[in-house]
């Protein structure tokens, strides 16, 4: 059997953050941008506190990266307006003992415009694409 060799894969983007022994910031690209950071709640954090804990930034990557990941999937389908769509990603911080935190995130995919069939198609191929879907759960799979 003779196998095609698959071209060596280019990055498209790279960034990078940094947190540091000085509390309350995240330095991203360089320090080019900041972000304010702080625990949840549930580890001390402040609810008034106008700072995004870890929790926070990774359902805003998870939901902002299968949005997109689904956008360029329907630019593919004829007929798949995704007007009106929206990507919600429910992270769940965990605690099952001595230093042992975890998370579930959970994922609800509206797309009003499509039929079924084409809702489908849509997700199993934004699941596939999505480089951060094998992190995530389907809420309505």
């Amino acid at each position: 059997m003779t196998t095609t060799p698959t071209a060596p894969a280019r990055t498209l983007h790279r960034t990078s953050a940094q947190s540091a022994s000085q509390p309350g910031r995240v330095w991203v690209d360089g320090g080019e941008q900041t972000l304010p950071v702080a625990a949840p709640p549930a580890l001390g954090g402040a609810d008034a506190d106008p700072a995004w804990h870890p929790e926070q930034l990774y359902a805003a990557a998870v939901a902002s990266c299968l949005h997109q990941t689904l956008g360029i999937v329907a630019s593919e389908v004829r007929g798949a307006d995704l007007t009106d769509s929206r990507v919600t990603a429910d992270v769940a911080l965990t605690h099952d003992g001595s230093l042992h935190y975890g998370f579930t995130t959970r994922v609800t995919v509206e797309v009003p415009r499509v039929d079924a069939a084409t809702r489908r198609m849509l997700l199993r191929e934004t699941l596939r694409v999505c480089p951060i879907a094998d992190q995530v759960e389907l809420a309505d799979a």
